[in-house]
């Protein structure tokens, strides 16, 4: 892990010095699952955003025990969505991993890409951004892997329908007999157990939790250590599978810096969200930051008027997570016309954590039991470094399909200052093909539903939108349901 604090001064470096310690290779891997497609879909924003006119694009197909079985190189130079079937491309060889690298001879700047991993089945479509990749050089993996944490941040669930899964990625070598040590929190209980596992190099294994936890467990913290591995930079896809039609809903997990001390000069975090009316709207928060003791309140915006939910006092030392219900703080007060709420975190002296991480849970309200959308996020601070005259410019995904219902909701981080006009433009394998403009208030948000904006679609549809304004903090969020199993998934912008 990267200490926030670094990633910071990093960032003033950069944009002070952009020619200094280039990247010119920015890549990712993406594990080729049973029972759905594998896609990876992006938007040129080395175009878009950079005007890189020549970027090359190599995909490479592994097989379970690290070997190459094909590769294909793809010229990125047109303005469009590249909404690449890995499953397809590969389609006759036994593919188990895919490494998907891009490279210029120009900076690249961040050396993960804006890509997002679709895995689409039967009734569900999980959709992840870019999450773990092997390192460019040596000093790169100095600088990622000083300070090797746990894994955590996901949702635990044990029963009869329904398990929680990790993967276990492996890098640039084997992995021979490695310990993985799982730890599980849940009120008085305490669960430790450490697991020997060999992974061949650039593959994975998937870990089942209903295996190795007891189901009192249900509902506690996990934290999951992995081997410490030379040029690789990993995070787990975990999340919920459905054991019977075996659909999943998964995000990557994030950093437990509870033993790390970084912290903001600042008491205050914040970030404000969109409220998805007819949806269930939630935020889980894991005891996973730095040492703190904090109180936690819900500001949601009715008819320009704002309600404070009463505040609840959570600790890194706390044995269960904080999850909390917006959907319930509404209707119990009789709110109406809302459609954005902030998550706020205080502490009692003038410092805060840095990474305040946390879950934004959207799902289908009729449907108690199907899968949910969980978003992994962080709230922000005023500290944050932002360059002098930043505008906001944001990109991400959406899919469009028959049988899903898909939102895109756009707000600013913080409550605070002016309204502003935001212009949105959608894109598709074609090319720029819709534009919307819309004044938005910091109290507000502004939600497109993608099957009334476009003709719904038999066959799976990747549209990406860019948005920009000229307040630096615009940010939006993607969430699909299936309309009959209410699975859902969704991601937070570029």
């Amino acid at each position: 892990m990267k200490s926030y604090l670094q990633v910071q001064r990093d960032r003033v470096k950069y944009h002070s010095h952009p020619f200094k310690n280039t990247v010119h290779r920015s890549s990712l891997t993406a594990p080729n699952l049973k029972s759905c497609d594998t896609w990876v879909s992006f938007i040129n924003h080395f175009l878009l955003k950079r005007n890189y006119k020549s970027v090359a694009l190599k995909l490479s197909a592994v097989d379970k025990n690290g070997i190459l079985l094909d590769s294909v190189t793809i010229q990125i130079d047109k303005p469009i969505v590249y909404c690449l079937n890995l499953s397809n491309i590969f389609l006759n060889l036994k593919a188990n991993n895919f490494l998907i690298d891009f490279f210029s001879e120009k900076n690249l700047f961040i050396p993960f890409p804006a890509v997002i991993i679709t895995h689409f089945g039967k009734d569900f479509c999980n959709v992840v951004h870019s999450y773990n990749r092997v390192l460019n050089d040596i000093f790169e993996d100095d600088s990622i892997n000083k300070n090797h944490v746990s894994e955590a941040s996901f949702d635990l669930r044990l029963s009869k329908k329904y398990d929680t899964f990790f993967n276990l990625n492996s890098g640039i070598s084997n992995l021979k007999n490695e310990i993985v040590s799982i730890n599980c929190v849940k009120d008085k209980f305490k669960f430790n157990k450490k697991i020997k596992v060999s992974i061949p190099k650039l593959s994975f294994k998937s870990f089942y939790l209903s295996k190795i936890l007891p189901k009192k467990f249900e509902g506690g913290i996990v934290k999951i250590k992995q081997p410490k591995q030379k040029l690789f930079y990993g995070r787990m896809l975990a999340g919920r599978l459905n054991k019977k039609t075996k659909s999943f809903s998964a995000n990557h997990s994030y950093y437990d810096s509870s033993r790390i001390k970084e912290y903001f000069q600042s008491s205050e975090s914040y970030r404000t969200y969109p409220y998805l009316k007819g949806l269930v709207n939630k935020i889980t928060m894991y005891p996973v930051f730095s040492s703190s003791k904090l109180r936690i309140n819900l500001k949601i915006y009715s008819k320009n008027k704002t309600f404070i939910s009463p505040a609840i006092n959570f600790s890194s030392n706390s044995s269960q997570s904080l999850n909390i219900c917006v959907n319930d703080y509404i209707n119990s007060n009789n709110l109406k016309d809302v459609t954005a709420f902030s998550l706020i975190a205080k502490s009692k002296n003038r410092k805060i954590p840095t990474r305040m991480n946390h879950q934004l849970i959207y799902g289908d309200e009729k449907k108690d039991n199907a899968l949910q959308c969980s978003i992994n996020l962080s709230l922000t601070n005023k500290q944050v470094f932002v360059p002098k005259h930043k505008t906001g410019f944001v990109w991400g995904q959406a899919i469009n399909h028959n049988n899903f219902s898909s939102y895109v909701g756009f707000c600013f981080k913080s409550s605070e200052g002016q309204k502003d006009k935001i212009k949105i433009n959608f894109y598709n394998e074609t090319g720029k093909i819709k534009t919307l403009t819309k004044s938005l208030g910091p109290k507000k948000s502004f939600i497109v539903e993608i099957s009334k904006l476009f003709k719904n679609s038999k066959k799976l549809e990747f549209y990406w939108y860019t948005a920009s304004s000229k307040r630096h903090d615009l940010s939006a969020y993607s969430v699909h349901i299936n309309e009959k199993t209410g699975n859902a998934s969704g991601e937070h912008n570029f």
